[in-house]
This record gives structure tokens, sequence and C-alpha cells, in this order.
């Protein structure tokens, strides 16, 4: 008998084109629902930044049956846990609740989806509290480290800018920018609802029909974002901030979700820089060997989605150490690239992955996220059993290759954020712009 953890789900597509996929887990009375809605930060118009994201924090803030105080009263008294996002392809809503409250949930979900009034009051209220957040995140160096990565990255797409937005773009947002998003990008057809846990699919298919199965979208349009390059030189930018570390990342764009490479590419991850400090090179050697970092790690595969996520390697130090830090990241990629990766480790790697993998499952939550993912990216509806033997077939020679076609040891990006001197470098200026642009 296998071993191996099971997941059965079911998938159903509406006339609409909304998707339900449901998987029964009758061992507890809870049930984990994830809306998602094909509509993040790619979505957002020019000049709009933090659109998506604001549209999706306001759900909650009012329908056409619900105003703000009794959506409060229906989660509190349902004892159900419900929270709102938006991510860089995604919107949505989670919710975890006690079976016996589906059907409240439920029509309380189609409210949110289909007729938020966005009261105004409660959006001028919500964009400010979102615009403290951004001026306070601007105060973490690591955060701002990422996001001027993502703007060398992802230059000339919306992906370039924060979830949250821009500050002077965010203060020039109005209910109606949110409400004509909305109708805009709130559609059936890029509605994603997985369900698991104690529910019956027959029963929660002809639930989800009654309120969704007749939801139209006269203004729906989806933007899809294609100008994605791979840089052909290497860029550098330098922030000053008052703080005792230096934060560096390296990194340069990366691989879609679909990428053939992606699962071989995951095996790297660990090897270079995302598994544990025992098994991955950069974090043994330059943190638990060298010294140099109080965190350090590298990813490739973890951004991949829709679009290409980006590779990135990151160390923060004191700054003294920042040159050897570097050097000392460098290094790690350029040897990988250079050299391989060698057989134990390898097999340690792709152990560490086989092993953990069964946490994508460990709730409904995460069922119901796992199988979004599985579903959006085709990868079959017994991915969750194929995956060990896939990692097993995975060969040196193969992550070998995939080191040398997705690692840029040459045209590569670096951001420098610290106690360090702002100027131009490598033909663009602090803002990431190129100079007489």
């Amino acid at each position: 008998m296998s071993s191996q953890p099971r997941l059965d789900f079911h998938r159903s597509v509406f006339d609409n084109g909304l998707t339900l996929i449901v998987a029964e887990n009758r061992r507890l009375p809870l049930v984990g629902i994830q809306v998602f809605v094909l509509a993040g930060v790619d979505q957002n118009p020019p000049g709009q930044s933090g659109l998506a994201s604001l549209t999706a924090r306001l759900l909650d803030e009012g329908t056409q049956k619900y105003d703000h105080d009794q959506i409060s009263r229906i989660v509190e008294n349902a004892g159900t846990s419900l929270s709102l996002f938006s991510q860089r392809e995604v919107s949505g809503i989670s919710v975890q609740l006690r079976s016996e409250e589906l059907n409240t949930i439920l029509e309380l979900l189609q409210q949110m989806l289909r007729h938020p009034t966005f009261p105004e009051d409660r959006f001028v209220l919500e964009r400010e509290v979102v615009r403290n957040h951004v001026r306070a995140l601007a105060d973490d160096p690591q955060t701002v480290a990422s996001q001027l990565l993502n703007r060398l990255v992802y230059a000339g797409t919306p992906l370039e800018k924060t979830v949250l937005g821009i500050p002077e773009e965010l203060a020039g947002l109005t209910v109606e920018d949110v409400r004509r998003f909305h109708a805009r990008k709130f559609a059936p057809g890029s509605v994603w609802i997985s369900v698991a846990g104690d529910v019956d699919r027959n029963q929660i298919r002809e639930e989800i029909g009654r309120r969704f199965a007749d939801w139209e979208a006269p203004q729906f349009s989806r933007e899809v974002v294609s100008c994605f390059r791979r840089q052909d030189r290497p860029l550098r930018l330098t922030k000053h901030m008052d703080k005792e570390q230096v934060h560096l990342l390296i990194g340069h764009l990366g691989v879609e979700r679909r990428c053939s490479d992606y699962l071989a590419l995951q095996v790297l991850d660990v090897i270079l820089g995302s598994g544990p400090g025992f098994t991955s090179r950069i974090p043994r050697r330059l943190r638990d060997e060298q010294g140099l970092a109080y965190t350090t790690y590298s990813d490739i595969a973890s951004s991949s989605g829709i679009y290409p996520g980006r590779f990135q390697a990151y160390i923060s130090t004191s700054a003294a150490n920042r040159e050897r830090a570097l050097e000392g990241l460098l290094g790690e990629i350029r040897e990988v690239v250079d050299k391989g990766v060698e057989e134990e480790e390898l097999e340690t790697a792709k152990r560490f992955l086989t092993g953990s993998f069964v946490f994508e499952i460990q709730s409904n939550y995460l069922v119901s996220r796992f199988m979004f993912a599985t579903e959006l990216f085709q990868l079959g509806s017994n991915y969750l059993e194929r995956y060990p033997e896939l990692i097993a077939s995975i060969s040196r020679e193969e992550v070998n290759r995939v080191a040398r076609a997705h690692l840029d040891t040459v045209n590569y990006s670096t951001v420098v954020v610290g106690p360090v001197s702002e100027g131009k470098e490598f033909g663009r200026d602090a803002t990431g712009k190129d100079p007489g642009r």
C-alpha cells in the first residue's frame, strides 16, 4: 500500500466561466474557502498602483444587503475567520468556518463579490490606513531593497510597483476608481472558488450555482502583461538608510510556474539557498561558517506564477563586511553555475522536498490554495501523488543544466540599502531610471 498522501478533488466550470474546486474532508466539521480573482497588481492601470489591493480591502466594508457593521456581526456570530488579500496576480477572500455556517457565509461571499457598494467614508478611511502602512514600510530596509529590485526586474510593467502602491499614486485614487476597477476586473470568468472540508461536493455546487451562475459582468476586461525581458547588462541601485545593517539583493527575471524546468529549479533552490542551513550552500557557508550574515538566502522558483518570478539572492550584514558579503553571494552563484552540484547534496535536497511536501496540505486552508494552483497551472489532479516521483527522477545533470540556463552571473541587478552613499551606477540613477528618460 502506498504511503503517499492523496487528495481527491473535483472541478466544475459554470456556463459564465466561474470555476469551483471542491475537496471533501469529513473528519472535522470545518470548511476552508478561498476565493481567487485574477485581478492583482498586474491589472492596475498606469499611475494607479495599489488600486487592486484597495479594492480587495474594501470588499467587506459594505454591500447592497449588508453594511460594514452587519458584516462584522455575521462573521463574529458565526465564529468565522475572514481575511482579504491581494497579490501580484490575484486578489481574493479567505474564510475558515464551521460547516454549519456554510450557507450564511456563502450568502455573505456572494454579496462581497458581486454587490459591494464601496461606501465613500470607508474608502477614505481605508486609503489612509494603507498610506500609513506604506509609510511605515518605507523605514524597513529589507522591504525597500525588495521594492527596488522589482523596479529593475519588472521595469515598464505594473509589477514594478508594490502591492499596496506608492504614496503619490495612492493619494490620487478615488472611490470611483475602485468601483470602476471592480466592475471591470471582478467577473465570473476570472473567479475561482476553492472549497475544502466538511462539505458534499454536489450540494456545494448547487449552492454556489444558485448564488453565482447568473452573474454577468458586461464591462469585464483583463489586461495581459507580456513585455517581460531579461536585462542585457548589469544594473545597480544604492539607497542610503540610517540603519546598522546593510541589505544586499542580487537578482534578475525568473521563470513562469509552467516552465518545464520548475521542479529542477526547486531542487537547485534547496541546494543553493532556500533550504535549511545544513542543506543550502549560501546559509551554511556565508552565515554559519564565515559569520558574514545575519540573514541570507536565495531562490528562483518560489515567486513563479502566471508571470515570471525573479531570481533573488539576499544577505544582510554589517557595513564593514559589505563587499565581502556581496562577493560571497556572487561567488556561490558562480560556483553552482560553473561547477554544478554534488550528488550527495542533490540527494539531500530531493529528500527534503519530498519529505516536506505533505505540509502543503495540512489544513483546509492550505488544501484550498493547493487545489487552485494545481488547476490554474494544469498540474494534474494526481500531482500530489506524482510529486515525490517527479522529484526523485531529477538528475544531477538536469540541475546543472537549469543552473546554467536560468542563473545569470553577468547581467544581473544589485541593490544595496543601508549606511551607504547613493549615486549613479551602471547607467541608471538611484531612481532606477535611465538618464534622460
